[in-house]
């Protein structure tokens, strides 16, 4: 065996004392302990294992003396260069409390540092000391903090980097009242809407009868607002709350009353008709008339109208309610608030000046006819023709049929949903247009609002950037900055939530632009003219039973 096995066999050599190092250790009144180095013949390098065991033959136990250990580098440092050197190797850390607050200062929390060496375990002093600092007097949880004194959390903590967080005190959230509201407890003409079947096919004839009430019958209901509940912070500061706004009924006229016995009860004082309008509610009689003609003058009625006979030329009948002739409209002018009803048709003047001479109907929610010739059509909802339409002006808010074997020539139709006919333009040559889903406004809003979007962006990011920029200054910044930055966080957050609410509104009325159509039951003639959410499409030759729908921007048809 050579000389190299012999010395790698041999054992290790032993470890001098601190004394024969050099080494002077003392502790100073405050539990620091601390190391003078002199250096000796004897001395020779040391790492930080055998230091710390050189320490605990000292008899300085390493719970009682935790080592820093930087320091300790600095001073094993100047061992191995051999030069005099004085350390604190150990210094004492007192357990210690933060307290933390949420935005709305209805929580407030404790975050616990554990004692380090000979440092002091926590003290009911520090903790009330740091609540005070804080200004935390509400809602305080004794458990909690009985918890932040028990000597087994103590313990647990102690020479550790762990920490414990608790919740200390909660405070009591505000209740804003609710705004007073009406409850509406009969329905009224403008709430008939086409009638669905179990099978799912909806009748747009069928709507039901008109509502009819007696005197006495209950009309709305008023809930008075209620008062706020206000809250306090755990800092003990009152936070306000909003009492709920009040609104009171707006009687109009004297068909209706609030009840003897219940001044939030509004009931009918006369039989007929209830419509329902803005805080309040009226009942109406109908009007009926044989005719409307030179003999009766202009008809302006507050309540629905019946016309046994004809509206002639040249009149005017205008009522709230509906409007239902039996015989036909010749070119007078006809404007309802709720539904217009032709049993005839409207006939209007050719290339007439004025509107009243060209058979002008305008309805807040339907219009239905046998037929129209030169004449205005207007509708907020519906527009329904049982026969023919010759060079007329149709405008509907949802859809345009006409039925049967009813032919449109001529003139134009404009509707949001879709126009169903039978049979569009003619043999000889009429330039007839069909348009639905016009949307240039709200393409040019969803345009607006991306745009919006995309500025929300930007400030997040120039926001987290700014936050980056504080969290580098250190802790006395951020404290500084933190309620700011929360708050223009949370402005954005408001503000993006608003904008993708809006946003979604305005996708979900392009959809219903974009689903519009064009149905031609029987035949399309040349020089009829679709227009589809903009996009426009040329018939220029006969076609059959087709329909005009909008794909990928483009008019496209099936038959």
């Amino acid at each position: 065996m050579d000389k190299k096995a012999d010395s790698d066999n041999a054992a290790p050599a032993e470890l001098p004392t601190f004394q024969q190092l050099g080494m002077v250790f003392s502790v100073k009144d405050n539990h620091e302990l601390w190391v003078e180095f002199n250096p000796l013949e004897t001395t020779r390098e040391l790492s930080i294992e055998q230091f710390a065991m050189l320490v605990f033959e000292a008899g300085y136990l390493p719970e009682d003396y935790p080592l820093i250990s930087a320091n300790v580098a600095v001073l094993l440092d100047a061992v191995r260069r051999k030069q005099p050197q004085l350390s604190c190797v150990s210094i004492p850390q007192d357990a210690r409390v933060d307290v933390f607050l949420s935005s709305n200062k209805l929580l407030a929390g404790m975050v616990l540092y554990g004692a380090q060496g000979k440092g002091q375990t926590l003290t009911s002093e520090a903790i009330d000391l740091a609540l005070k600092k804080a200004k935390v007097s509400h809602g305080l949880i004794e458990e909690a903090l009985d918890e932040l004194l028990s000597p087994e959390r103590a313990e647990a903590l102690r020479n550790t980097s762990d920490v414990y967080c608790t919740v200390v005190a909660y405070g009591e959230s505000h209740q804003h009242g609710e705004d007073a509201s009406l409850e509406v407890l009969v329905e009224d003409a403008s709430d008939r809407r086409p009638i669905e079947d179990d099978q799912g096919r909806v009748h747009y004839l069928e709507k039901g009868d008109f509502p009819y009430i007696e005197e006495g019958e209950p009309l709305l209901r008023r809930y008075p607002p209620t008062k706020g509940t206000p809250g306090m912070s755990v800092q003990g500061k009152t936070i306000r709350a909003k009492d709920g706004k009040d609104i009171q009924f707006r009687i109009k006229d004297a068909s209706v009353k609030t009840a003897d016995d219940d001044e939030n009860l509004l009931i009918a004082a006369t039989a007929g008709m209830p419509v329902l309008y803005d805080k309040g509610a009226q009942v109406e009689n109908t009007l009926k008339i044989e005719n409307v003609d030179l003999s009766t003058g202009h008809v302006r009625y507050r309540g629905s109208v019946e016309v046994k006979g004809d509206v002639r030329d040249g009149m005017q009948v205008v009522a709230t309610g509906d409007i239902k002739i039996a015989g036909g409209v010749d070119a007078a002018f006809i404007k309802a608030g709720g539904h217009i009803e032709v049993i005839g048709g409207a006939i209007g003047h050719k290339d007439a000046e004025y509107l009243t001479e060209k058979a002008a109907l305008k309805a807040e929610y339907s219009i239905k006819a046998r037929f129209a010739h030169e004449a205005v059509l207007e509708a907020g909802h519906e527009i329904i023709i049982s026969n023919q339409v010759m060079h007329s002006q149709l405008t509907s808010g949802s859809f345009i049929q006409v039925l049967g074997k009813g032919q449109v020539v001529g003139g134009s139709m404009k509707a949001v949903d879709y126009i169903e006919v039978s049979t569009s333009g003619a043999v000889a040559y009429n330039e007839t247009l069909l348009e639905v889903g016009e949307c240039d406004e709200l393409q040019a809003q969803y345009t607006a609002l991306l745009a919006m979007l995309n500025k929300i962006d930007d400030r997040k990011y120039k926001l987290v950037e700014l936050a980056r920029q504080v969290r580098q200054k250190g802790r006395a910044e951020i404290i500084k900055m933190k309620d700011k930055l929360i708050a223009t966080k949370e402005k954005i957050q408001f503000e993006a939530r608003e904008l993708n609410t809006s946003l979604t509104t305005v996708e979900s009325q392009l959809k219903r632009f974009y689903a519009a159509k064009v149905i031609v039951n029987r035949r399309a003639y040349p020089g009829t003219k679709i227009k589809l959410a903009g996009s426009e499409f040329d018939v220029t030759r006969e076609l059959d039973k087709i329909t005009f729908f909008l794909q990928d921007g483009q008019v496209q048809t099936r038959q």
